[in-house]
């Protein structure tokens, strides 16, 4: 009996450093976020997922933390490292995208005068690449729990307060960005497209 107690303790411990490597690396994200350019957020999509959003991450964290006590299938060993990784990898992929769109990356969901539409860096690839950070982040975190019910739980939350922010900024960005359209037509928006850019 005292194997399995010290397994689930260790699973735990596990999960706990994942969870807080999510939120070091959603905090890490803020930190070196780039000036942002002025703009009107008064969008009626800008409101869409600012309360799903943090729902979802804490959902997730306790996910995360708790699946190692629900039992059930277990992923192999390697995943624990490997999310670790993820996250920091994730990390690495939203600075890259801030740093694309430079000042034009906001919390808020708005077009300013003048703004193009970026096609270089991650946005080459996909149309969301800061969004896909944040679900890969919080995958990375479920992956280090090392349990087959945690991804699960923390793709569908996390990836469904994203899709409906990915909705909503699509629309807005479609109605009110000139060549917009066309390049959505091209690229995807968290998997690139087979013969895309």
């Amino acid at each position: 009996m005292s194997g399995v107690v010290e397994r689930w303790a260790r699973d735990t411990a596990r999960a706990a450093v994942g969870v807080a490597g999510a939120f070091a690396g959603m905090k890490a994200i803020e930190v070196l976020r780039p000036p942002v350019i002025a703009g009107d957020a008064t969008a009626p999509e800008n409101d869409v997922g600012m309360r799903e959003l943090p729902r979802a991450y804490f959902f997730s964290a306790g996910a995360v933390v708790a699946a190692p006590a629900l039992g059930g299938p277990t992923l192999p060993r390697v995943c624990g490292p490997l999310g670790l990784l993820l996250e920091v990898a994730s990390v690495g992929l939203r600075v890259w995208a801030m740093r694309t769109l430079q000042g034009h990356y906001a919390h808020t969901l708005r077009v300013v005068d003048d703004q193009p539409v970026i096609r270089d860096g991650p946005y080459r690839y996909v149309r969301h690449p800061g969004y896909l950070s944040v679900v890969l982040l919080w995958f990375g975190a479920a992956l280090s729990s090392r349990t087959v019910v945690a991804p699960a739980l923390t793709l569908t939350a996390v990836g469904t307060a994203y899709r409906h922010r990915m909705d909503a900024e699509d629309a807005l960005l479609r109605r009110e960005l000139p060549g917009y359209a066309e390049y959505a037509a091209t690229t995807g928006r968290l998997v690139p497209r087979p013969g895309g850019r």
